[in-house]
């Protein structure tokens, strides 16, 4: 039987990258996209690369819209009805070269996978179930220019709360340490709310992700070289892969690491100590 798979932004760059891999995989999946037209012609060019039509279909889903979210989860579950999907993987984002604003950036990288997942979570497999999170390398930096130790800490911390999150989102945006207009701050709570999730929905594996810096749209001037293709590793290990733990953070070569300091591809795994 198909895994049945969600991958919003999947329209373009890492997300469109990762929903032809996926359609290789065998998997059906339903690629969310802000833009009709521009879903309607991302499917037509996996189907074209694929050559297989009947395992993909564009969603119609803004992440930053409470109504939009509603409506494509309300679409898919009477499509679904009575199979459950197996995975979400929360992968629209903006930043950096985006043109978004601060507000803009937590709205879409923090609160929409928060929608998202929410409005969700009733259609996903109770037993077998994943959910990613498209993060960043930002995220741990972020934490790392933190100067309250405490603070820094809960950040780190499996027992971080909604609250705190909500209140970091509000009080920290634009201080010292949230150099990229909110978009490390954004990552760094996004990996603090996939804690929460595995915390409340035990038998579900969520994780969050860094997918490496990759030549996108959002990182046009930055110096990216890596393909869009190359960017999948961490989120396809972190969906269908045995994982030790559930709510952890996984660099981009899929290996475990730190919230605290950004760990680079071939230095030793994260072991879990928070180390203040």
């Amino acid at each position: 039987m198909s895994k049945h798979i969600v991958v919003t932004g999947g329209n373009s760059g890492i997300g469109k990258a990762l929903c032809q891999q996926l359609v290789e995989k065998g998997c059906y999946v339903f690629l969310g996209a802000r833009s009709d037209a521009k879903g309607q012609d991302a499917v037509a060019d996996i189907q074209r690369a694929t050559g297989k039509t009947d395992s993909i279909e564009a969603v119609l889903i803004d992440v930053t819209d409470e109504a939009s979210v509603r409506a494509a989860a309300e679409s898919i579950r009477a499509k679904l009805e009575p199979k459950k999907l197996y995975g979400l993987v929360n992968n629209a984002g903006v930043g950096l070269s985006t043109g978004a604003t601060p507000e803009e950036t937590l709205d879409t990288n923090l609160w929409g996978p928060l929608r998202v997942t929410e409005a969700f979570l009733p259609l996903i497999c109770p037993k077998m179930g994943r959910i990613v999170m498209t993060g960043s390398g930002s995220g741990p930096s972020y934490v790392a220019g933190v100067a309250d130790a405490a603070t820094k800490r809960t950040l780190c911390s499996p027992d971080v709360t909604m609250d705190f999150i909500t209140d970091h989102a509000k009080s920290a945006l634009g201080s010292d340490a949230d150099t990229f207009g909110g978009y490390g701050l954004s990552k760094a709570l996004l990996a603090c709310y996939t804690m929460v999730l595995a915390r409340d929905h035990p038998n579900i594996t969520s994780s969050s992700c860094s997918p490496g810096f990759i030549q996108t749209k959002m990182t046009d001037g930055y110096g990216a070289s890596k393909t869009p293709e190359e960017g999948t590793v961490s989120l396809l290990r972190c969906l269908f892969d045995k994982l030790d733990g559930n709510g952890w953070y996984y660099g981009s070569d899929a290996l475990r690491s730190p919230l605290h300091f950004m760990r680079n591809p071939g230095e030793p795994e994260y072991d879990g100590v928070i180390p203040f």
